[in-house]
């Protein structure tokens, strides 16, 4: 399982522990994604965070050793962070 950590708005190979907390896992045996978000993470990094992952879910991340990888993979979101508070998440419709 590779590694990626999400750094400067993007996501970059690991080597070691990650130093960032959003992670990006690549499970090659079970062509998946996993996006982790821990929580206390604004909603603004998550959804950037997000956005990098599905990009490399459609054409994929070069590494340096193993070439493209995790390309047409499914997205898998682990965490809660940057979620959406339950007050926001109804209209104020029918809060009244």
């Amino acid at each position: 399982m590779t590694t990626l950590e999400y750094r400067d708005n993007q996501f970059h190979e690991c080597s070691g522990s990650p130093s960032s907390d959003i992670t990006l896992k690549v499970d090659d045996s079970q062509n998946r994604l996993i996006l982790v978000v821990p929580s206390g993470t604004s909603m603004i990094q998550r959804r950037a965070a997000e956005r990098n992952a599905r990009s490399i879910q459609k054409s994929g991340f070069q590494t340096t050793k193993k070439g493209r990888i995790g390309r047409g993979y499914e997205l898998v979101f682990e965490g809660h962070g940057g979620a959406l508070p339950d007050r926001l998440k109804h209209s104020p419709r029918e809060v009244y």
